[in-house]
């Protein structure tokens, strides 16, 4: 896409040709949109769907002036259009097309004073995003600054400047002559502080300082410049402003540094925005929250509203009617291996025998307990039988699920024994069954599949308290927006269910079904 020239626009060609680019942005914009409502489609999170609006907004409202101005009689028309904010638009525009793992464009963050690091936008979790704690509140727009381009999953941050050599020469000089040329000893000095008042080091300076005070993964955000307009190697005195820059810490990128923007295609598109799928792992562990709701009535069934039913059961009844929950689920779960740990089924048997219709229980039976007589067709085919969605679960599911021992499994010859450590020990300030099922998905390197999406925030949170620069893998996560609960039996039923184990207790009852027929 070609960018906007400096000169003034006077011809009725030239002003439509800067309609024309405008436009032509407005619908690239449109299609990211696009690309990010399908990639993001059923997942936990609905805000990363809009990580572009911040500048396709302002796009549009650019969009909107320039046919205003085209439409009018007005002779300063044509200066308004060539002072158009277009070609910082597409600069910031054409910058995101060269990155990977975008997070956010155009964001406000908090800009100081920091009392202590605030969480930075970004991945803490793998698959899942966070805004962080920088977003500034309505009231704080004067402590609110713009980062141009969130990438690397929040780990790089990036400001736009379409300043010229022509205006970078201007401000030096100016400084230069505000500062006046002096033959004493303080005429280092001076020259020092007349650059750091030069605007380009001024926002270099603020933008080092900004990161700095946020936090990403136990770290500061990277912090970079890009420059398109700006020309390096030409004049000795912009070659020293940009080394400046660089000696803050600031990653400096100049026009003549920058690879053209590639077009716009679907392959450029998922390496901007990679779907959360494209992290899943070929075997995943399954949380409490999924094995609920692969055993709920509401699942399986057109539930009525009863008069006993909670209003979260209500609440569920009607999401399952407008999306049924198995559509997404299993799509999701029916090519991989599945794995879950003794406790989060013990919690899981804990719920279905307290409330569990007998349906509930057989599912629960079929997705968890070993049985030598029953094949997998067979045990997928009993399970159909009791769904009304039996076409949507795959011949390719993984049934029964495997059960895996209590949090991590430490392997004494593993390389990996200390980062096993620092995730076991980092993770006990969470509660079971979160903890064992967490802590064993991030050990193996394993996703894990979740509705629980209070558990996923206090993960963020505690991950950024914990001291874990010794982990080079972070966890990954697949997040569902919405669950499903059983539907139960009321308080007062006579209704006789019947309670099978569910798991493998051949052996030694390990889903606690003994200990609950001796109470």
């Amino acid at each position: 896409m070609a960018t906007l020239d400096e000169t003034v626009l006077s011809t009725t060609s030239d002003q439509r040709d800067v309609l024309f680019q405008a436009k032509e942005l407005q619908a690239e914009l449109e299609r990211f949109g696009e690309h990010l409502a399908n990639v993001y489609d059923g997942h936990l999170q609905e805000f990363p769907k809009q990580m572009h609006a911040v500048l396709y907004r302002d796009v549009v409202i650019e969009v909107a002036k320039l046919e205003s101005h085209l439409s009018s009689q007005d002779p300063l028309s044509p200066h308004r259009v060539s002072s158009s904010n277009l070609p910082y638009f597409h600069a910031v525009w054409d910058a995101a097309k060269r990155f990977k793992n975008i997070v956010r464009l155009r964001h406000p963050v908090f800009s100081g004073p920091f009392k202590r690091r605030i969480l930075a936008p970004g991945m803490r979790v793998r698959g899942i995003m966070s805004l962080g704690g920088s977003e500034p509140k309505r009231n704080q727009t004067s402590q609110s600054f713009n980062v141009d381009i969130i990438c690397d999953e929040g780990l790089s941050w990036y400001k736009i400047s379409t300043i010229t050599n022509r205006r970078l020469l201007f401000d030096i000089a100016k400084e230069a002559l505000y500062c006046g040329e002096s033959d004493s000893s303080d005429s280092a000095g001076d020259a020092s502080q007349g650059i750091s008042d030069i605007s380009l080091v001024k926002l270099a300076a603020r933008l080092k300082a900004i990161a700095h005070g946020h936090q990403i993964r136990n770290s500061s955000p990277t912090p970079s410049l890009i420059l398109p307009r700006i020309i390096e190697n030409e004049h000795a005195e912009i070659d020293r402003i940009i080394k400046c820059c660089r000696d803050m810490g600031i990653n400096v990128l100049c026009g003549n540094g920058l690879a053209a923007p590639s077009p716009l295609s679907t392959h450029l598109l998922h390496e901007m925005v990679p779907s959360p799928k494209t992290s899943i792992t070929p075997e995943l562990n399954i949380d409490t929250s999924v094995l609920v709701a692969l055993a709920s009535d509401i699942s399986h069934f057109q539930v009525a509203k009863q008069p006993w039913s909670s209003a979260n059961q209500n609440d569920h009844i009607d999401l399952e009617t407008n999306k049924p929950f198995l559509h997404q689920l299993c799509p999701l779960l029916g090519h991989h291996t599945l794995v879950c740990t003794l406790e989060a089924v013990r919690a899981f048997a804990r719920i279905v025998y307290t409330i569990g219709t007998n349906s509930e229980i057989a599912r629960a039976y079929l997705l968890l307990t070993p049985d030598e007589s029953l094949t997998r067709e067979r045990r997928i085919d009993e399970f159909r039988t009791l769904s009304v969605h039996g076409e949507s679960i795959p011949s390719q599911f993984h049934l029964p699920i495997r059960i895996v021992g209590s949090g991590i499994e430490m392997d004494e010859d593993s390389n990996q024994t200390n980062s096993h450590s620092l995730i076991d020990e980092g993770l006990r300030v969470l509660g079971q069954p979160i903890r064992s099922v967490f802590s064993f998905g991030w050990a193996h390197g394993l996703t894990t599949i979740t509705c629980n999406i209070v558990a996923i925030r206090h993960l963020e949170k505690t991950l950024e308290e914990l001291p874990l620069s010794g982990v080079s893998e972070w966890p990954s996560v697949w997040a569902f927006s919405t669950s499903r609960p059983l539907i139960g039996v009321p308080k007062e039923s006579n209704q006789q269910r019947l309670r099978k184990h569910i798991g493998d207790c051949h052996i030694t009852c390990l889903c606690g079904l003994e200990e609950l027929h001796k109470r």
